[in-house]
Order: C-alpha cells, then structure tokens, then sequence
C-alpha cells in the first residue's frame, strides 16, 4: 500500500500542470489533474506544489503580484468543477481539496499581510510544508522533517482549518 501510494503520488507530480511551464500546452488542466489521481495523492500533490509556488514567490518577491491571484484562480476553478457533474467520490475529494486550498489562500493572504519576503522568516517555515526529495515525500516545520507515512486517509470532510487545528 505505501508502495503504490508513493509511487502514485511521483507519477502525479511528474504531470501536475504547472502554470508557466514550457511544456504547459501539453499537459493537462489542473481541473482534469485533480480528477485523475486518487484523492490522497491529489491532496498530498497539491500540498507539494503549493509549497514550492510559495517558496518560488518569496525567493522571487512575487507573492502578491503572481502567487495570491493564481492561488485565487485555482481555487476558483475547483469551485467551479465542484458545481458541476461528478460523482461521489470525485466530490468527496474536492470538498476536502478545496478546505485546505482556502486555507492555502488564507495563509498566503497572511504573508502578505506580514509582508514576509525570505523563505527563512518565522510564519513561512511554522507552516506545514510538503517536500519530494530523494525519491520520498517530506513534511517540514520550523526545523522538524518528517517522512510522510503514507498512511491511508480517505476521504473524509473537513469542516475549516483553523489556527488551532494547524497547530
């Protein structure tokens, strides 16, 4: 089960449609991406690039200009996909993608705010960052990494993420 799960969410990452990339017109939408995988590899795929847009836009000095409104859009068009005709499971994970893709946006607003412009400032790093590296997935915060465990999570609702629950 870990096997599979890991393996499933490198081939993900290997095609998730990145925004800007050269290839980009070849690869499938974000919208199509997110229907195609199963739900925790969606959600975990998701995390994985949120965080290196995130990372990228700090680096860069791009995060209100470019990253807010992209993070806006993406979850604009889940929102959208969700209206429509899906199935059960489909819609299960989109709610729970779309939970913590308000929370992503939210967080992002809150650099923002901050004015948070190093990827080494105190509020990016106590996030919880999703990293593949060396053929695994890693989470990161502050200076604590954890191996993913690839445990199996379902795909149960969540209601919001609140600061306190991402303690």
């Amino acid at each position: 089960m870990k096997a599979t799960l890991s393996d499933n969410i490198n081939r993900s990452l290997q095609v998730y449609p990145e925004v800007g990339h050269p290839d980009a017109q070849f690869e499938q939408p974000r919208t199509e991406w997110v229907l195609s995988w199963p739900g925790q590899v969606v959600i975990a795929g998701c995390q994985v690039f949120w965080t290196t847009e995130v990372s990228e836009a700090l680096e860069q000095g791009d995060l209100t200009e470019r990253l807010y409104p992209q993070l806006q859009t993406q979850l604009g068009d889940l929102v959208q996909l969700v209206r429509g005709p899906l199935s059960k499971m489909q819609r299960a994970v989109l709610s729970a993608l779309i939970v913590i893709e308000v929370h992503a946006k939210e967080v992002a607003a809150k650099l923002v705010e901050l004015q948070v412009s190093s990827i080494n400032d105190f509020e990016w790093i106590s996030q919880l960052r999703y990293y593949w590296t060396k053929n695994d997935l890693y989470i990161r915060a502050v200076n604590a990494e954890f191996l993913y465990g690839y445990e199996y999570l379902g795909n149960s609702g969540r209601l919001v993420i609140t600061p306190l629950t991402d303690r």
